[in-house]
């Protein structure tokens, strides 16, 4: 368990000048424990110091939180990690200090563990004496002998790090920026849009596109919040068929501005707990089921007006994500 006292200094380690989900959510973790009296410092990684005038991006310069290059060693302070920055609990400036890997992704662990094999490959010796002196690779066996706390984000995670004999001191999630907090009601600014994040969905939806050209669908891509805010509120539909490494935002946030979703099984969404949707809205990605989709599309777009209330209990609990995550902060970095 972690020791905290009036004493301890936080660092959240993120990267440098990127911007995503899981960012956002070591940011949000960042405030909440500043609000709530503690000493917290972001630690960036990953900086490039001839490229960016500085580590914080613009969409995270709003939460005003210090950082800081070097750390202080102690017991004292507690060092929480992305998981797929899990590579780092072992750099011998963070020998002592108390450290937390916050598994906001599954996925994206193993695709950065398979980073650092092939750079390990590739130049072994200079890699890890230039980088970390004794290093070990975040395999699952070798995080599971360090002393490491764990952090559970989603449903998805929870499952993982269980089956794999993991233990967690609890589990965070992130919540949605306020803009998407409102709590109104956005059925009557609704056209017969379709929208979808253009990034994570690639070849299976461009399928299910080319046969629906009747279909206006209205690709998410290089938007800003409020853009991608803007584009919610007038459609009727979102979907998504992505790989969902971890509890993704962009499906809370088309359900908190009343958009019908109509989600794949992939990763987290394949947990109710997750994605709590009726199966009628929930699809695995197969070419038998495209007809399948389609329909279920054509139906919300007709039926706008009683399809969202499937949906009512759901934008109620997201509405209720940010008091549960500070309450969770609280919880789990209670001063002892």
């Amino acid at each position: 368990m972690l020791k905290i006292s009036d004493s301890t200094t936080f660092y959240i380690v993120c990267p440098a000048n990127y911007a995503s989900g899981g960012p956002e959510d070591l940011h949000q973790m960042a405030l909440a424990l500043k609000e709530t009296g503690k000493k917290v410092f972001m630690h960036y990684l990953n900086y490039d110091q001839e490229k960016f005038s500085s580590p914080v991006h613009k969409e995270y310069e709003h939460y005003d939180i210090p950082y800081r290059e070097k750390i202080e060693n102690s017991a004292l302070n507690v060092m929480i990690f992305p998981e797929t920055f899990s590579i780092f609990i072992w750099e011998k400036n963070y020998s002592k200090i108390q450290k937390v890997i916050w598994w906001l992704s599954v996925s994206n662990f193993f695709a950065s563990l398979k980073a650092w094999e092939e750079n390990f490959k590739e130049n072994p010796p200079k890699l890890k004496h230039r980088l970390l002196g004794k290093i070990k690779l975040p395999t699952i066996r070798n995080v599971k002998k360090s002393k490491v706390s764990h952090l559970a984000h989603s449903y998805f995670s929870v499952d993982f790090l269980q089956k794999n004999g993991i233990k967690t001191i609890g589990k965070i999630s992130g919540y949605m920026e306020d803009m998407f907090l409102t709590g109104k009601d956005y059925t009557s600014e609704k056209k017969d849009i379709v929208t979808y994040n253009a990034v994570k969905n690639k070849d299976f939806l461009e399928n299910i596109k080319k046969i629906t050209p009747e279909i206006h669908w209205l690709p998410m891509i290089n938007m800003t919040l409020d853009e991608v805010a803007d584009c919610m509120k007038s459609a009727k539909v979102y979907v998504d068929f992505g790989h969902h490494p971890g509890r993704e935002k962009m499906p809370r946030e088309a359900c908190l501005l009343d958009c019908c979703l109509i989600i794949g099984k992939e990763g987290s969404a394949a947990y109710k707990e997750d994605v709590p949707i009726k199966d009628e809205y929930h699809f695995e990605k197969t070419e038998q089921n495209i007809p399948l989709i389609v329909e279920k599309i054509k139906d919300c777009l007709t039926n706008y007006d009683s399809k969202i209330k499937d949906f009512s209990n759901y934008k109620s609990e997201l509405l209720e994500e940010k008091k549960v995550f500070y309450e969770k902060i609280n919880q789990i970095f209670e001063t002892k």
